[in-house]
């Protein structure tokens, strides 16, 4: 275990010696996005080039809301946002703003569950490549930065992907989270309690039911998750449970991967009771 320990702990040296290493030097451009988890990504891609303000901020509730009126955008802003429907809704209108970027027609997967997609890994690396073609198209000069950007990006994000493989493959999880469920099956964890019973509870049905399945995963040691999609009657059920682990949302100023590599982190000591009890019986067969 601690040789496992160590190789782990080693590849996540390497990642934070990715973070911090300097980047090319470049002049600095404004660049606004219509969404926080869009500005984790952009301030990724855009690295020192790039100055990222985001339109919209999540509230202590988790709630996205407006942080910067259309008012007070400037028209020749470059603005980046996910597709039309969503410039509609932020008032960005194109007459006005004649430099938006819509990384896409219509924005492929439900909008709704943007946690879920913005956490998967298997998403992420074609959202970051249309990031980078927005930047090429407002800084074409600078392409080949944006690129080895977007190369590190697809690098750091398996490498994270790898260690949390290496801490938590096939541990169970009480998975409740709204958003993190694709990133959990990407480290391989086995999830728990399956999608038609969390569907029926963030329906507010069978409560009761819920409360007693979550009570019996603490009591043999699996931990149960809740984050800012976690629909509201669940996380009014589980409210002031101790038990049960909160995953948030990266800081406004956070690198969105080593956020990602300090959630697999926090799972991994939540699991130490049942690692430690899994030793226990090993040692007593043997």
């Amino acid at each position: 275990m601690k040789k496992k320990a160590g190789k782990v702990f080693s590849i996540a040296a390497v990642l934070l010696f990715l973070l911090f290493a300097p980047a090319s030097p470049g002049h600095s451009w404004e660049l606004y996005v219509s969404s926080p988890w869009l500005s984790t990504i952009a301030r990724f891609i855009g690295g020192v080039n790039v100055s990222v303000k985001a339109i919209q901020e999540w509230n202590e509730e988790g709630t996205s809301i407006r942080k910067i009126r259309s008012r007070n955008i400037p028209d020749s802003s470059r603005i980046v946002v996910l597709d039309a429907f969503e410039a509609k809704s932020l008032g960005l209108d194109g007459k006005r703003f004649t430099s938006i970027f819509m990384l896409y027609g219509t924005v492929p997967f439900d909008r709704a569950r943007a946690d879920y997609h913005f956490s998967d890994p298997s998403v992420l690396p074609f959202i970051a490549q249309r990031v980078l073609t927005a930047m090429s198209q407002y800084d074409p000069g600078n392409y080949s930065y944006y690129q080895r950007r977007l190369s590190e990006f697809q690098t750091r994000l398996d490498s994270t992907v790898l260690v949390g493989r290496q801490l938590l493959k096939d541990y169970p999880v009480f998975d409740l989270s709204g958003g993190f469920t694709s990133l959990l099956s990407a480290a391989g964890c086995t999830l728990l309690p399956g999608d038609e019973k969390v569907k029926m509870w963030s329906r507010g049905e069978d409560l009761q039911n819920l409360q007693a399945a979550v009570a019996d995963a603490i009591k043999v040691r699996i931990p149960v998750i809740v984050d800012p999609s976690t629909p509201k009657p669940v996380r009014e059920a589980l409210k002031g449970n101790k038990d049960v682990l909160f995953l948030g949302r990266p800081g406004q100023e956070q690198d969105l991967l080593l956020f990602f590599h300090d959630q697999f982190l926090l799972l991994w000591n939540r699991l130490a009771p049942l690692r430690q009890h899994r030793q226990q019986e090993g040692k007593e067969k043997s």
